[in-house]
């Protein structure tokens, strides 16, 4: 579950929220975008890793003579273009059909190194194409929950448009009037599976030094009985030993059976 929320200076905040599901055993990501009436989009996209996302959308207050229902197909760096890898948003191209067959074009260009990263985007439709402003960008995150979920903030200095436009032109003016400032983009708040609660560490230390303690009780136990039937072996070897003995040398079996043995009359040498 990962929800976030971006701060524009041209419409009012965006809401995004984010699910993974599955989908006939595929693994997915159902999304909620929602800020301005325009913005409302329910999306479904695969994740499947190495691939590129196949995403299904429904924007119900699109323009007049526009389609709600929109496929797209988003390509990343990663491999087999698949977006959601580990360093796969650092170059992202989406290629959006609608329903009524108005295709749009997007490359977001956005290379990090550590926390830093710097943002760019370029889009095309049926209306034309333009860019978005350069941003560099530094992300910090915040443990929330004893670190049960973690909260990213994503600020830095955005470059308008205008600038970079006043430095080819030799306008001066622009530059004067258009600088550099730093905002506030983006929040996210998103639950980590791996990182359990304080709550959590503690009761699994907790019965890990009871199943210790269990396994010294069993090791004792063991030790018990190897010790007890050592001695025993060691009783019934003095016991052998003795009769072995007491019988000149013969195994108490061999004399009983020499007893009951009908030698004959004896002769006497004298005589």
């Amino acid at each position: 579950m990962k929800a976030s929320l971006k701060l524009r200076d041209d419409a009012g905040p965006l809401l995004r929220a984010k699910l993974s599901v599955e989908l006939f055993s595929v693994p997915a990501v159902a999304s909620l975008t929602a800020g301005d009436p325009a913005d409302l989009r329910l999306s479904l996209a695969t994740a499947v890793p190495a691939l590129p996302s196949l995403r299904l959308s429904y924007a119900p207050n699109r323009p007049a003579g526009s389609s709600p229902l929109s496929a797209s197909l988003v390509l990343g760096y990663g491999p087999g273009g698949c977006p959601s890898a580990p360093g796969a948003s650092a170059i992202t191209m989406v290629v959006e059909v609608s329903a009524a067959g108005a295709l749009s074009f997007s490359l977001a260009l956005k290379p990090s190194l550590g926390d830093f990263a710097v943002r760019k985007r370029f889009y095309s439709d049926g209306a034309g194409g333009g860019m978005t402003a350069s941003e560099v960008t530094m992300r910090s995150v915040v443990p929330v929950r004893g670190g049960a979920a973690a909260a990213r903030v994503r600020w830095g200095v955005r470059i308008p448009a205008e600038m970079t436009a006043g430095v080819e032109a030799g306008a001066a003016g622009v530059m004067l009037r258009r600088l550099p400032f730093l905002v506030l983009g983006k929040v996210t708040v998103e639950r980590r599976a791996g990182k359990p609660a304080p709550e959590v560490a503690q009761q699994e230390e907790v019965a890990a030094e009871k199943v210790r303690r269990e396994n010294e009780k069993l090791r004792r136990e063991v030790e018990g009985l190897r010790a007890t039937a050592g001695q025993m072996r060691e009783k019934e070897t003095a016991a052998l030993a003795g009769a072995s003995r007491r019988g000149g040398g013969r195994s108490p079996g061999m004399s009983t059976k020499l007893d009951g043995v009908d030698v004959g009359p004896q002769v006497n040498p004298a005589t």
